[in-house]
């Protein structure tokens, strides 16, 4: 009895604290596995460090909640829900329920790493290994239309794989995950998926991706600070020119008064 109760405080502490560091073959699948991805139901996302926190709001009475689901889990179920399928075989196309693109996100505390792969290229490139070998072994897609937003937060890094049929130049992949990197700085890790899981929804149903504004005050305010300070150099401009007018007439007064005697 005394065994079993050590074997399963062994196992609670592992599913729900999660590994130091993963490779590819040990991280679950959050699908199949999802208490050991930290989810309390089948999801795709993924989290076995507990490192993304939930966000937290304040209710009427001043105590602190949890919101259970966040915009980001929202937004991985509508992507696959709203978005055409493109597979360029329509047999390979689920017709129910019918589907388009599938985003999932995986996060890690930190990779396993070789003791050699220290610089940030081998770092980056053990990113997209991890991505790649998880999308394989996920098999969301229909037809490899699905991608994958990894993000290891020790190592500093965060690597999207995409599919054979998703069409995203490199150039807007990595624009997006400047823009997520901007909020992981600052240790703002689930702001940063969500924003990243936006974006792609935005390119995925062709739209613009939104510009991110980076400036700490709201861009009102500075478009109001902006206005303002233009109003006053205007203002003095037009002081400075008035007085010069007086001034110059107060000269020509002064003069035509000069009488010869």
């Amino acid at each position: 009895m005394l065994r079993f109760l050590i074997l399963f405080a062994t196992c609670h502490t592992v599913i729900h604290s999660g590994f130091p560091d993963y490779t590819p073959y040990t991280y679950p699948d959050s699908m199949t596995q999802s208490e050991l991805c930290g989810q309390t139901k089948p999801s795709f996302f993924c989290d076995p460090n507990n490192i993304v926190a939930l966000k937290k709001d304040v209710n009427k009475d001043g105590n602190e909640t949890i919101e259970e689901e966040s915009f980001m889990e929202k937004e991985l179920l509508y992507i696959r829900g709203e978005t055409n399928c493109s597979c360029l075989r329509p047999a390979m196309c689920l017709k129910s329920p019918p589907r388009g693109y599938t985003i999932s996100i995986a996060v890690v505390e930190k990779m396993h790493l070789d003791q050699n792969e220290t610089s940030r290229d081998s770092i980056l490139q053990a990113a997209k290994i991890f991505a790649d070998v998880i999308r394989d072994r996920q098999n969301r897609g229909q037809c490899d239309d699905d991608m994958v937003i990894f993000l290891s937060t020790k190592d500093k890094v965060v690597y999207t794989s995409i599919g054979s049929s998703i069409r995203i130049d490199d150039s807007v992949i990595k624009r997006i995950s400047e823009q997520g990197e901007v909020f992981f700085k600052k240790e703002q890790y689930r702001e940063g998926l969500e924003w990243m899981t936006k974006q792609y929804k935005h390119v995925l149903k062709k739209e613009n991706i939104e510009k991110l504004w980076k400036w700490p005050l709201p861009e009102w305010v500075l478009v109001a600070l902006a206005v303002l300070v233009l109003v006053v150099v205007v203002a003095l401009l037009v002081t400075v020119i008035y007085c010069c007018i007086r001034f110059s007439r107060r000269n020509r007064r002064d003069e035509y008064s000069m009488v010869d005697h």
